[in-house]
């Protein structure tokens, strides 16, 4: 008999008091009744959370797109899902926030799920899966169309922009998750912030450059970018 994995029990700390901030305020701009799509919701604490608080106050709906097999350029990632029940401890947590009745899951590449939507059919689509430059860059491309006009096309792990930190240095990592940062951010995703580039030039914005104030009243930067669409 296979021995069931154990649900992963721990904080992971990849969404900051000063994301949940940044999202909320993003959703807040949305109508009641939206309808949100976050491709890459892993264990669910971060901006799963987020968006299952907002759906619940706002009668919104909230689509989870994920493999549930970590992202393959994470060697932690990588170790979770070896040793947990990842995606039975992304129910777990889905079920204790209360969203079983807002949130739909499901269990496919964001590629797949592009192909199976129709276009301008959501309110706000949040990435936040593959940090690598040709994955993000795809999932800007598969999602940007499927977002209403007027809507947001977001996503997470956007530090700054290209001119702020040279392309020399950020082409070395566009294959990688993370590349050592600077004094704002211990970490950058090359591949977030040169494939933002290239899609939209200066266009989309970030909380990377403007402070946010999160619950407990302290000040910081947020990764998030959007794009009005």
């Amino acid at each position: 008999m296979t021995r069931q994995k154990p649900l992963y029990t721990a904080h992971y700390p990849s969404f900051s008091p000063y994301d949940r901030a940044a999202l909320r305020h993003l959703v807040s701009r949305l109508e009641a009744g939206f309808m949100v799509l976050e491709i890459g919701s892993w264990l669910g604490q971060g901006s799963t959370a987020v968006l299952i608080d907002e759906a619940r106050r706002q009668r919104g709906t909230v689509y989870c797109v994920d493999t549930w097999k970590g992202n393959p350029n994470v060697e932690r990632h990588q170790s979770i899902v070896r040793d947990y029940d990842v995606l039975g401890t992304f129910l777990q947590n889905v079920a204790t926030r209360g969203g079983q009745d807002v949130v739909r899951t499901l269990v496919m590449s964001g590629e797949e799920a592009a192909r199976l939507t129709r276009d301008a059919a959501f309110d706000l689509v949040f990435i936040d899966a593959d940090h690598s430059y040709a994955a993000t860059r795809r999932d800007i491309a598969d999602w940007l169309p499927k977002v209403k006009p007027g809507g947001y096309l977001a996503g997470h792990d956007c530090e700054g922009r290209v001119g702020e930190f040279g392309m020399e240095r950020l082409a070395a990592g566009l294959g990688r998750d993370t590349v050592p940062g600077n004094d704002r951010f211990r970490e950058i995703h090359a591949g977030v912030v040169v494939a933002c580039h290239e899609a939209f030039g200066d266009r989309h914005e970030l909380w990377a450059e403007t402070p946010v104030q999160a619950e407990d009243g302290a000040t910081g930067r947020s990764t998030i970018w959007f794009v009005r669409v």
